[in-house]
């Protein structure tokens, strides 16, 4: 087990939100369900059969099981995509795929264009997701202004593909800054919402706008959703330079969703707080017979840099050795 970084912490602070290659493997895999509605309305439009795509190219879900992606040296976003076809039963041809797609859109403006219009007239979910995927790796201005279109749509779907692009690309513009400050006083979709509140970027603001934000995510870490809570305490570990936050991400290790707690202990080892307060916190912690494992080694890392008495290096070793014995089983 690799103390310095344990899998809680990873877990709740999302390193990699997207996992580009298993997303392939999914996308290209498993069978299509019904598709989302038009761009306008995706949540509401009726789904229909998306066999071929932009420009009459057949859907790369479509059929084939060839492991072999086939395309020339120089080959267009369209032959990409067509050639994609092929690759439906194959984890390396489908990582190609997105590979070349990437390669090509970031080489060539016109690419870029063709891969966002392909985008906005998909259909099919996997192919969307696919597409969204790679545009969000490519930190264009052409890339932020879909993305911020997206994230004001009036269809949540498209409003959560929105901020998840936007927290990828990790834009710190005030144009962008100010779009995720607005969702998250008037977004109703909880979906929506921890999108845009983990599409927050931290960076060095002015005095007056940094208080207003940890304010904004102060309110939302009691908010009823789970995910809307965890996401906004992590963000709230690099928005609050003052520490007047500590008493929030104490009281978020004793929430009744191990999601938030697991956040919580992520959280008070990104802020580097060593109050009493937040060790006794923490003792309480790993002191849960009822605890999960994984938020208890999260904790364990994060009372690494307190001074413990000899009963809590005690228990601490304790819970040390049950957890590393877990692993081993």
């Amino acid at each position: 087990m690799n103390r310095s970084r344990p899998a809680s912490m990873l877990a709740a602070v999302g390193l990699g939100f997207v996992a580009g290659f298993s997303l392939a493997w999914y996308l290209f895999s498993s069978p299509s369900p019904q598709p989302i509605g038009t761009a306008a309305n995706a949540d509401t439009a009726p789904a229909h059969a998306a066999s071929a795509g932009l420009g009459g190219f057949p859907s790369i879900w479509s059929g084939g099981a060839s492991a072999h992606l086939s395309t020339p040296k120089n080959a267009t976003v369209e032959e990409i995509w067509a050639a994609g076809k092929s690759a439906r039963n194959s984890f390396e041809a489908s990582t190609e795929i997105q590979e070349k797609l990437r390669t090509a859109a970031k080489a060539d403006p016109a690419a870029l264009r063709s891969l966002i219009q392909r985008f906005d007239a998909e259909r099919d979910p996997k192919a969307r997701e696919m597409l969204k995927s790679v545009l969000s790796s490519i930190p264009s201005a052409e890339v932020i202004a879909l993305s911020s279109r997206l994230a004001v749509s009036g269809s949540a779907v498209q409003r959560e593909d929105g901020f998840e692009m936007l927290k990828q690309i990790s834009s710190n513009s005030p144009e962008v800054r100010n779009l995720v400050r607005h969702a998250l006083a008037t977004e109703q979709s909880p979906a929506v919402l921890s999108q845009a509140v983990s599409a927050l970027t931290p960076t060095v603001v002015a005095g007056p706008e940094a208080e207003a934000i940890v304010a904004q995510l102060n309110q939302l870490s009691l908010h009823q959703d789970p995910s809307v809570r965890s996401q906004s305490i992590l963000q709230l570990a690099q928005w609050d330079k003052t520490g007047n936050t500590e008493g929030r991400l104490n009281s978020s290790l004793a929430d009744p969703s191990p999601e938030v707690r697991q956040a919580a202990v992520a959280a008070i080892a990104e802020t580097g707080s060593r109050s009493e307060d937040t060790k006794n916190a923490l003792m309480q912690v790993i002191r849960n017979a009822s605890e999960s494992m994984q938020v208890k080694d999260g904790a364990l890392y994060a009372l690494q840099r307190f001074s413990l008495s000899k009963a809590e290096h005690d228990l601490y070793v304790q819970v040390r050795a049950q957890i590393d014995q877990q692993a081993k089983e």
